[in-house]
């Protein structure tokens, strides 16, 4: 079985930016999630946080949950890439149209889970 080192996994990454970002140490972030200093530094081996944790030093950081988790999104807004494009288009639309998108995408929702459902009754049926 291969041993992890620190380096292959996400979760410590994001902690060492957290500590650059943030200007605090790893027995900051211990006191910040209500856990002992070795709890942090079993973040790092294993490379898993407890919900609680994660949520805490979220929270009191101001940090998105997801970047903590490591997944693709900006460190400040918590939007991936697409996201914050489409964020940005719909910014520059005005009132009436945003509303008017809005009501689409809320269109297009319901037909899409009106397709699945009678898609997943249609393969219920022929098995």
């Amino acid at each position: 079985m291969k041993s992890l080192n620190r380096a292959d996994h996400a979760l410590a990454n994001r902690l060492d930016e957290l500590i650059k970002m943030k200007g605090i140490s790893k027995a900051e972030m211990a006191r910040i999630a209500g856990v002992s200093p070795q709890s942090v530094n079993g973040w790092y081996r294993r490379g898993q946080i407890s919900k609680t944790s994660a949520l805490r030093l979220a929270q009191a950081l101001g940090i998105p949950l997801p970047w903590l988790l490591g997944e693709q999104v900006e460190p400040v807004s918590g939007l991936s890439h697409r996201q914050q494009r489409l964020l940005d288009l719909f910014d520059q639309l005005p009132d009436l149209e945003q509303e008017n998108m809005l009501a689409v995408f809320e269109q297009r929702l319901k037909e899409l889970d009106a397709f699945t459902e009678s898609y997943l009754l249609r393969r219920k049926r022929d098995l």
